[in-house]
């Protein structure tokens, strides 16, 4: 496993500690700036670039519970992906880097697909596949986060 990888699954648990309260059974609190959030656009282009800067953005536009795939890298005889249903409490945020954090970490940011109500994103490492994140998102009255496969290969302590 690269160093990078390793600093940037260390920047992710870092970036964690702010927890959104699970709306079904207990009040939100607001963050600074949150609760009115307008969708940033349905041009699915626009929408992308406004959620992966910005924290409250993905925390407000994300559908909940979020179905996440990990691979278990500790299943034998080899590994498996497991998929995971989370509520908003048990998700670190941000889910997606944005542009800055790409750069130092040499992530490739790629739309991979675009359709009239559905969309994938891919985030992976420019020089293996250390790294590998689809996030999968879905048009209602806006863009939401539905879905995401983690098919890095770093040991997960969560599995």
């Amino acid at each position: 496993m690269s160093i990078k990888v390793r600093c940037f699954s260390l920047f992710l648990a870092v970036c964690g500690q702010a927890y959104a309260l699970d709306h079904a059974s207990h009040p939100m609190q607001q963050t600074a700036g949150s609760g009115g959030l307008k969708c940033p656009s349905r041009d699915f282009s626009k929408f992308i670039q406004a959620f992966s800067e910005n924290k409250d953005v993905q925390i407000k536009f994300t559908k909940y519970p979020l179905k996440e795939q990990v691979l278990d890298l500790n299943a034998e005889p080899e590994p498996k992906p497991v998929m995971r249903t989370l509520r908003r409490d048990q998700i670190s945020f941000p889910v997606m880097p944005g542009e800055a954090d790409r750069k130092k970490w040499n992530l490739i940011f790629r739309i991979d697909e675009i359709k009239s109500n559905r969309a994938k994103v891919n985030v992976m490492s420019d020089d293996s596949d250390s790294f590998v994140v689809d996030y999968f998102f879905v048009l209602d009255s806006c863009w939401y986060l539905k879905r995401m496969e983690d098919s890095s290969f770093v040991i997960r302590d969560d599995l």
